[in-house]
C-alpha cells in the first residue's frame, strides 16, 4: 500500500441503512478499504426515520440535505421543469462536498467517489473543476442504456471522459460504457462481492429453513427460487408459464417469488390465469436472514433475465446479477438467462445453466434437467460455491478498488 487515502463516496441514492444493491455495494466496499488502511468517507442523504441518524459505521458518514433527491420525485405532468430542479441538486451536492472536504483533514492524497453517474458523478465533476481533486464513477449497467440520441448520452459520455477511473461491475457493461463513446483506457471491470459469510448454514439459518418451510408449506416439495425486483426483465412470467406446464410432470413442485415491484399485479393475474396459486408462494421483501434462508432451503435458483428494448431506444438489461453469485454462496445451482452480464454470474454448465431469455420451454427443459439429475445440480451448486468463495469475497474485490485508488493518487 502506497499510504493511507482519503476516499470520498458520494451517495444520493441508495445508502444504508436503506436497502438495495447499491447500498451494499458501497457499505462493503467501505468497510474493507478501511481494512485495508484507507480513509473512507460517506456523504449522502439524511435518514427518513431521525432515529435512525445515530447508526454508526466504520467509517464517517455525512449526511446532508444536498445528496437528498427526493424532492426530484414529480408527478409527470409537471417534469417539464425537473432539469432546471436537477440542476440546482447537482449545484448543492457539489457546494456540501466541499463543506465536507474542508472539514476533514487535508493532509492526505484524496479522491472523489460518486457510486453511480446520475446525478452524483456530475456534482462529482463539478467538484474537481473547483478542487482538483480526481475521481472515479461506478457504472452498474443501467446508466449505460441512455439512447444514443438523446443529449443525456453526450453528458454522460462527457463525464465519464473527465473521470480519473470508470468501474464497471462486469464485462459486459464495460462492453456497455465503451460503446457510449467512453474511452477504453478509462474503463476497469471489477465485479461484485457477496458477503461470503452471511450466507454459511449455520444451526441458526437451518432453524430458520425449517421454520419458512413449514410457514410456507414447502415440506418435501422441490423448491424454484426467485429473488429480485418485481420487472419484466427479470423473467417472472417466463418461469410462470414453464411451472404451469411441468405441474403434472413434477407433482412437488412448488415456485417461490421473494420481492416487490411494478409487475406485481400482472404477476398476481398470471397465476390465476394459469390455474397455478396452490403451488405458487408471493412473499413481498423479505428480511435478509430470510433471504438466506430461502436460498438455503430452495433446490433451483431461477433468473431467467432478458434484455428488454426501450420505448426511445437503448435497452434495459442486467448489469451483472449479484443474486445468482449469493445463491451459488448456498450451493445452489443456478438458471439465467443468455442476456446482459449474467453469463459472468452464471458459468453455463459449471455452476447453472443459461436458457434463451422469453422461452418457457428452454426453463422447462433446464429445471427437468436438474431434477432428473440431482448429481448435476449438485455438482452445479458446489462449483458455484468454490467459485464465489475463491473469487468473489468483497475482501478480494475491494484489494483491486485499492489498487487502482493507490495508482491515481500515488502522484499526487
Amino acid at each position: 500500500m502506497r499510504g493511507r487515502i482519503q476516499i470520498v463516496q458520494m451517495n444520493a441514492t441508495n445508502a444504508l441503512p436503506d436497502k438495495g444493491g447499491i447500498a451494499t455495494y458501497a457499505h462493503e466496499l467501505a468497510c474493507h478499504l478501511a481494512l485495508c488502511g484507507h480513509e473512507p468517507v460517506l456523504l449522502t442523504y439524511p435518514c427518513e426515520s431521525p432515529d435512525l441518524e445515530g447508526q454508526t459505521f466504520p467509517y464517517p458518514v455525512f449526511r446532508t440535505r444536498g445528496f437528498d433527491l427526493r424532492s426530484l420525485a414529480v408527478p409527470k405532468e409537471r417534469r417539464a421543469s425537473l432539469l432546471a430542479r436537477l440542476s440546482f441538486a447537482v449545484l448543492a451536492m457539489a457546494r456540501d462536498t466541499l463543506r465536507v472536504l474542508r472539514s476533514l483533514p487535508s493532509d492526505r492524497p484524496r479522491i472523489l467517489w460518486p457510486v453511480q453517474w446520475w446525478p452524483e458523478a456530475l456534482a462529482a465533476w463539478l467538484v474537481s473543476r473547483t478542487s482538483g481533486l480526481p475521481y472515479c464513477v461506478t457504472v452498474h449497467g443501467f446508466e449505460a442504456m441512455v439512447p444514443p440520441s438523446m443529449r443525456r448520452n453526450r453528458l454522460f459520455r462527457f463525464v465519464m471522459n473527465q473521470a480519473a477511473a470508470v468501474f464497471a461491475v462486469s464485462r459486459y457493461t464495460a462492453g456497455l460504457v465503451s460503446s457510449c463513446g467512453v474511452r477504453a483506457e478509462k474503463i476497469q471491470s471489477i465485479p461484485n462481492g457477496v458477503k461470503v459469510d452471511a450466507f454459511k448454514r449455520t444451526s441458526e439459518v437451518e432453524r430458520r429453513v425449517q421454520s419458512l418451510k413449514a410457514a410456507l408449506g414447502l415440506e418435501g416439495t422441490y423448491v424454484l427460487l426467485t429473488v429480485s425486483r418485481l420487472i419484466k426483465r427479470k423473467g417472472h412470467l417466463a418461469v410462470l408459464e414453464s411451472v404451469a406446464a411441468l405441474r403434472k410432470r413434477i407433482p412437488e413442485l412448488r415456485y417461490v417469488i421473494a420481492g416487490e415491484g411494478p409487475m406485481l399485479e400482472q404477476i398476481r393475474s398470471r397465476v390465476a390465469l394459469l390455474g397455478v396459486g396452490d403451488i405458487v408462494r408471493l412473499l413481498g421483501v423479505v428480511s435478509e436472514p430470510d433471504k438466506v434462508a430461502l436460498l438455503h432451503g430452495c433446490d433451483v435458483f431461477v433468473m431467467p433475465n432478458e434484455d428488454l428494448p426501450l420505448e426511445k431506444g437503448g435497452i434495459d438489461t442486467e448489469g451483472f446479477g449479484l443474486v445468482f453469485l449469493e445463491a451459488a454462496a448456498c450451493g445452489k445451482p443456478a438458471v439465467g438467462g443468455r442476456a446482459g452480464g449474467a453469463p459472468e454470474a452464471v458459468v453455463d454448465g459449471e455452476t447453472g445453466i443459461l436458457v434463451r431469455p422469453g422461452d418457457p420451454q428452454d426453463i422447462e427443459r433446464a429445471i427437468v434437467r436438474l431434477w432428473e439429475d440431482r448429481g448435476l445440480a449438485s455438482r452445479l451448486g458446489r462449483a458455484g460455491q468454490e467459485r464465489v468463495w475463491r473469487d468473489y469475497p468483497w475482501s478480494r474485490i475491494a484489494l483491486r478498488y485499492a489498487e487502482t485508488f493507490e495508482s491515481l493518487t500515488c502522484s499526487l
